[in-house]
């Protein structure tokens, strides 16, 4: 017969259970064990994941949800409301009976009637269950009955959406031996259900028979498995497996991208990633290439409490070397292999140490065959150590550079002729002896935390010890000899060191409405070469000694800010004076310029100090510089920003009109006594348009020596950028025709998803689009899919260099790969 109902709403139940309020004038008292029933109720929530102990009291539950750990504390409280609550001694049950809510230690169950049948032990959730889990999981069935210890249970109609925004749905569920959930007829997907639409499949999911979800091996494994685009089935696997979406590293098989070429051949392969702890791992694969065979690799990755570090190998024994073209490295060498490696740690909050190295059987072998992160054709092996304490910095680093090439058409420094032409490409032996190795490569920068004299005290410290086995010149004609004007030494063979200093004392105030800025330096240089090649054909240094060098300057700059505001827009006008008194620049050309050999006069560095851009050379004489900025800020966030100015060289010798062994500093604009003019335009709307104006004009006829453009636009549909760059012809440089170049790119959305993309690069001076490409892709919330088709040619013959396809797929919790086939590859590209 069965209890007369009761209202219980609000009541909390601890363990052990007190009594709670009676509702409508009834009295209810409830036993432990029927609390527990009605806790039992609320543990549905995981009747798909949880794991108990021997006894089942909720007081020593801790187990795991589908897709995660859970802990439920003993000291947590239960809140159960609904309509009514009923005792039916015949059938041996209690319900909980209309709007039925629990609450339980970050659970939440909602259903019409949850129901505990005390001879058998199970508990019945019926009508529209939803369960949330601490973890952010979100079950639906229509029905779950579960064992009160929550080892073994039964669920229909169920679907499950997670935190990850990945959800399931089947027709059944099955919950057995507390660890393993079944799922029949069972779909899986990273995509969201359509917004007008939500019958109509996704993008893309996978259908199986039997989706099995494993908390203790953390995976998701599919049997009798279809992989389904826009509800139509595409590929038919009969057993698929992924880690669950609520973990980052699981062990397991992962895809290797698919490549195809001509030298190699198609490619095809798989990796196995081993998670061997929480901290450690280990990657294993194996890709087969249809011309050279099979090609092994290994990763090992360890993160401490420091940092972390990797160390890489990859090795082949390739099978048809005559597939490379004659000459090539490629061709050369059967037995290939690298050893690659990664670290970074933080020894402290203010210490970081790192490496990266990469150490290969020949030149190219990890260019050629496309490995992770070392496939460039310029790579960098280095140690290093920094700190950084507030203003203060330290850098010391041991350094090595690499060119990858496949060393098509080797020669020798004695073949080489290439007067007027402003690119070297030796072969790949004599451009690896041309790299400079740096040991060391020291930065120290002190900067005083109390004025001193009522001023900032700074410290600049820097030391370079270089080495090369063989000279790198540019534009070098052997029948012209050491004579000519546009032969540049970028490095001597052998050995050259400098260690340099300098402190500065700087002060500013503000006298009658100008800020006035002084400062004082010093700074001292000493360099040592070490080299054979004493002026000879490849060096034209003359000697070996030890060379001084000091240079002191003295500082005025005067500012005369002026600020207004119209009500539409406020506005800074400041007009710039700067006078530098210093020596002359000593020993020029007398030693290598290994750091200060780019350089480009424009209103950035105007007001510079010196305006070179390494230590190698320091700009001497005494120098005025003059002009002004002008900005413009409006309240809808548009701005107009204006500068520019002219530097006049005073006394002494002009640091800019000397050559050295590189010619920096000549046909620069800052050559004569009185500059090129220099000015810069810089626009935003606020609202997605920029535009960008920047020029050097001849000081006597106002001609421009050197432009650039570019202008941007984006919004939510397009977004579209263009640039255009003039250089002025520069023979002392090797270029005796003016240079022209013209880029541009676009991305349109033709919906929400998908957009198409392009780019191009146009040679104004060679009639030559010399650079194209051009794609459509696809975006949303769980797929990523694009094509592009890129070409690029020689901008002087005009010849195509290489054509190739890209596609790439990302299905998100699944993985990502794409897939790149070269059409075309120039044979000394």
């Amino acid at each position: 017969m069965a209890a007369p109902g009761y209202l219980l709403r609000g009541c909390f139940a601890d363990r052990p259970i007190a009594p709670c309020a009676p509702a409508q004038g009834g009295v209810f008292r409830a036993s432990s064990r029927t609390v527990f029933v009605l806790a039992a109720a609320l543990a549905l929530s995981t009747a798909i994941g949880a794991v108990t102990t021997a006894t089942p009291s909720l007081a020593q539950v801790s187990g795991e949800t589908l897709f995660g750990e859970a802990s439920q504390s003993p000291q947590a409280q239960m809140l159960l409301e609904s309509d009514e609550l009923v005792y039916d001694d015949t059938n041996n049950t209690v319900a909980a009976v209309g709007n039925v809510q629990i609450a339980y230690d970050g659970y939440t169950l909602v259903a019409e009637r949850v129901t505990y049948d005390r001879a058998s032990g199970r508990v019945l959730a019926q009508g529209a269950v939803e369960i949330v889990e601490p973890n952010g999981n979100r079950v639906f069935a229509q029905e779950i009955d579960v064992t009160d210890d929550f080892q073994n249970g039964f669920v229909s109609a169920l679907r499950v959406e997670t935190p990850e925004n990945t959800r399931f749905a089947a027709e059944s569920a099955e919950r057995r031996d507390g660890q393993v959930a079944i799922f029949n007829n069972g779909v899986y997907t990273a995509c969201e259900p359509c917004r007008d639409n939500p019958a109509k499949p996704p993008l893309w999911q996978i259908r199986a028979d039997r989706v099995i979800v494993n908390n203790a091996a953390k995976t998701v494994s599919y049997e009798g498995a279809s992989f389904e685009l826009f509800g139509k089935p595409i590929a038919y696997l009969p057993y698929f497996s992924h880690a669950d979406p609520s973990i980052r590293r699981k062990s397991g098989f992962l895809p290797v991208r698919p490549r195809a070429s001509d030298e190699l051949g198609y490619s095809g392969g798989v990796s196995y990633f081993w998670a061997m702890a929480p901290n450690y791992d280990l990657t294993l694969t194996g890709k087969y290439y249809s011309k050279q065979g099979f090609l092994g690799e290994a990763e090992w990755r360890h993160r401490t409490h420091l940092g972390e570090y990797n160390l890489r190998v990859a090795g082949i024994d390739q099978q048809d070397q005559r597939a490379f073209d004659s000459g090539d490295i490629d061709r050369m060498e059967d037995e290939r292999g690298a050893i690659m490696s990664t670290g970074r740690f933080s020894l402290n909050p203010r210490w970081k140490f790192g490496w990266n190295v990469l150490a290969q059987s020949d030149g190219n072998f990890a260019r050629t065959y496309d490995l992770d992160d070392y496939s460039s054709r310029e790579i960098t092996n280095e140690v290093y150590l920094t700190g950084l304490n507030g203003k203060n910095h330290f850098d010391l680093r041991a350094q090595k550079f690499l060119i990858q090439d496949d060393g098509a058409n080797q020669i020798t420094i004695d073949d080489i002729d290439l007067a007027g032409n402003q690119d070297l490409y030796p072969g790949n032996d004599l451009r690896q002896e041309q790299q400079a190795r740096l040991l060391p490569s020291f930065d120290y920068n002190l900067v005083s935390g109390n004025p001193v004299a009522g001023g900032q005290v700074s410290l600049d410290m820097n030391v370079a010890s270089v080495f090369r086995s063989k000279s790198d010149i540019v534009n070098y004609d052997e029948g012209a000899g050491i004579t000519g004007t546009d032969e540049r030494f970028h490095g001597i063979e052998g050995k050259y060191t400098r260690a340099s200093a300098e402190a500065e004392w700087k002060a500013s105030s503000i006298l009658n409405g100008a800020m006035v800025t002084t400062s004082l330096s010093a700074r001292g240089d000493g360099m040592w070469v070490d080299t054979d090649k004493l002026n000879s054909e490849y060096n034209p240094l003359t000697s070996n000694e030890e060379i001084w060098r000091g240079m002191p300057a003295a500082m005025l700059e005067i500012r005369y800010p002026l600020i207004a505001n119209d009500g539409l827009a406020s506005h800074l006008f400041e007009p710039i004076a700067q006078v530098i008194v210093r020596p002359d620049e000593t020993h020029i050309g007398e030693f290598p310029n290994e750091d200060a050999q780019s350089f480009v006069f424009d209103t950035t560095n105007l007001f510079e100090r010196d305006k070179f851009s390494g230590f190698d050379r320091v700009e001497g004489g005494t120098r005025a510089n003059v002009g002004l900025r002008y900005s413009m800020s409006f309240q809808n966030g548009a701005s107009i920003n204006v500068a520019a100015g002219q530097s006049f060289h005073l006394a002494g010798k002009n640091s800019f009109s000397q050559r050295d062994l590189v010619n920096a500093g000549l046909e620069s604009g800052l050559e004569s006594d009185k500059s090129d003019y220099v000015a810069s335009v810089d626009v935003n709307s606020g609202a997605g348009l920029k535009l960008g104006l920047s020029g050097r004009f001849d000081e006597k006829t106002a001609e421009l020596r050197r432009g650039e453009a570019g202008i941007s636009y984006a919004d939510p549909v397009f977004a579209a950028s263009a640039s255009y760059i003039f250089i002025d012809k520069q023979p002392n440089y090797g270029f005796d025709d003016d240079r022209h170049e013209v880029r541009g790119s676009a991305s349109v959305k033709l919906n929400d998803y998908v957009r198409l993309f392009g780019s191009a690069a146009f040679d104004v001076r060679n009639s030559e689009m010399f650079s194209r490409s051009v794609g459509i892709a696809y975006d949303d919330s769980c797929t990523s899919i694009s094509v592009a088709y890129q070409e690029t040619d020689d901008r002087y013959s005009g010849d195509s260099v290489e054509r190739s396809v890209m596609f790439r797929l990302g299905l998100r919790t699944i993985g990502q790969t794409e897939y790149k086939r070269v059409l075309y590859e120039e044979e000394d590209f």
